[in-house]
């Protein structure tokens, strides 16, 4: 549902390089007044934003901020971020899960009285209202790395405790946005290994630091290695400490990009590596236009490779019987046999469905496909274990995580709701059937409407005609699990992926396409 794309390259394509900044707010606090004080967040700080600038990044940075200063510094923060930036947000201190929100804690803090929350809340900075603002900023990729899964430090307080005893909860990160915690859902992160540990850094962190700066090492790989480490180097101290992570980021990342070749003569007027990329996006775009933009742009260096190999292109374009093949609003849709996993791969689904066996939830045959036995399975787990996992966690690798910590019969015949063994009905109440309109925000400020007629196909897929405000057209197919979606957009020339949620009254979703694009659509009929 977004037929900007052709438009989108020609600014893409006279913009300058410098255009997508990547800032990062990176906060350190130690010397709190009146809860227990820290010995190793101000240095972590420190040493991240130091690496981050010899990254490219600029920082908006904090030592010992009260309640105040934080909120000066994130409020620069994000006056300073513009549509298509790159956003890293980096927090070290104290933090406590109450009411299953995080908060970030300043260092004027006051211990409360017993059950006070609400003034906690009040004092503190919470986790899911600094994302969102990041996000409503535009931010193209948002990045954030939480530090704060210490003991409580309102543990002490008499009476009914305030929070949980370690460690921060379980989030659900905005659409754009990875999220990477020091520990899990209640563990408690070490600074130190032992006390001959006389490293200036906290374990996650001396972890972390090394692998900022590895050229060509990929957002998800870097934290796979670094769980790893951190999980070895935890154990190596009888001590469970396993980072977290939450991921709603479209495409890859890299902190540091694979080391480009070094030019073979004189300076390019241009990069060679920007003219690489804008090659590969004309050529993922596969029209006439989108490749004279390039050659446009380029018409300096037509010696280079990449101009050759573009002409080629170009001329390739002009024969009939080699445009690129599209789908278009009438064609017929292609029939798939079965809905695709939305969040994980179909392997995490297989092992998923063998856990839920293991645990008596009577999941079926492991083939990897979320079928109504699947999630009726997982349903009557949720109900009999008192997760905290939503039913659109199922299929992902951190619902598959806690089933396997989980062992004996946990789901009994009992459990599960007498009058209706599927799905809650809100959720099964849901249907992406009907009209409705949409507005869609690129990078570069790049704003369309338009409208979607989608047809239930069966199960729970979906078909659409799009029409929007620039004449594009195209043929969408979509599947609806829960509340979380997963659709297909078929424009002349380029095909769209996009992932997205529909809000629990069933009246709106929001979604992100693999473009880097905000959409937000509401019924209309």
């Amino acid at each position: 549902m977004t037929g900007w794309y052709f438009i989108l390259f020609f600014f893409l394509a006279t913009l300058p390089a410098w255009a997508e900044q990547r800032l990062a707010l990176v906060i350190g606090n130690d010397a709190y007044d009146a809860v227990p004080a820290l010995a190793k967040a101000g240095a972590d700080a420190r040493a991240v934003s130091a690496r981050l600038k010899g990254l490219g990044f600029e920082t908006v940075e904090g030592i010992d901020l009260d309640r105040r200063a934080m909120n000066r510094r994130v409020s620069e923060f994000t006056a300073r971020l513009e549509p298509g930036d790159t956003a890293f947000v980096f927090f070290a201190g104290h933090g406590v899960e109450i009411d299953g929100e995080n908060y970030l804690l300043p260092t004027d803090i006051v211990a409360p009285n017993a059950g006070e929350s609400d003034f906690v809340k009040s004092e503190s900075i919470a986790l899911s209202d600094l994302l969102d603002r990041v996000r409503a900023t535009g931010a193209r990729t948002s990045i954030a790395i939480i530090d704060a899964c210490r003991n409580n430090p309102f543990e002490t307080v008499a009476g009914r405790s305030i929070g949980r005893t370690r460690g921060l909860g379980r989030i659900t990160a905005p659409q754009g946005t990875f999220v990477i915690f020091s520990a899990g859902a209640g563990q408690l992160a070490l600074d130190k290994l032992n006390d001959t540990d006389a490293a200036e850094n906290s374990v996650f962190t001396r972890a972390l630091l090394p692998r900022l700066s590895q050229p060509g090492l990929e957002l998800r790989a870097l934290v796979s290695d670094l769980r790893v480490e951190v999980s070895d180097l935890a154990r190596s101290v009888q001590h469970n400490q396993f980072p977290a992570y939450y991921d709603e980021l479209l495409g890859e990342f890299y902190f540091t990009p694979a080391a480009a070749a070094a030019p073979v003569a004189d300076a390019l007027p241009a990069p060679a590596d920007d003219m690489r990329a804008d090659l590969e996006l004309a050529r993922s775009i596969g029209t006439v236009s989108a490749l004279d933009s390039f050659l446009d742009r380029y018409k300096d260096q037509s010696q280079d490779y990449s101009y050759t190999v573009a002409l080629q292109l170009r001329e390739s374009l002009k024969q009939p019987d080699t445009e690129p093949v599209a789908r278009h609003a009438d064609s017929e849709p292609v029939e798939v046999a079965a809905a695709p996993v939305v969040d994980d791969n179909r392997e995490v689904m297989r092992a998923t469905q063998r856990a839920l066996n293991t645990l008596g939830c009577s999941a079926g045959g492991a083939d990897g496909i979320a079928g109504p036995r699947t999630k009726r399975a997982f349903q009557t787990y949720l109900a009999a274990s008192g997760s905290s996992l939503g039913s659109d966690d199922l299929g992902t690798a951190h619902a598959l995580e806690e089933l396997q910590g989980k062992s004996g019969t946990i789901c009994k015949a009992a459990v599960a709701p007498k009058t209706s063994p599927s799905p809650s009905p809100k959720s099964s109440a849901l249907t992406l059937a009907g009209a409705w309109s949409y507005k869609a925000n690129c990078v570069l400020v790049l704003k369309v409407t338009g409208r979607v007629r989608f047809n239930h196909a069966g199960g729970n897929k979906y078909t659409g005609n799009i029409s929007d405000s620039l004449g594009q057209k195209a043929h969408s197919e979509v599947y609806l699990n829960d509340q979380q979606i997963n659709g297909t957009d078929y424009f002349p020339g380029i095909t769209v992926t996009w992932r997205g949620r529909m809000a629990a009254d069933g009246k709106s979703y929001t979604a992100t396409t693999s473009t880097g694009c905000s959409v937000y659509a509401w019924r209309a009929g």
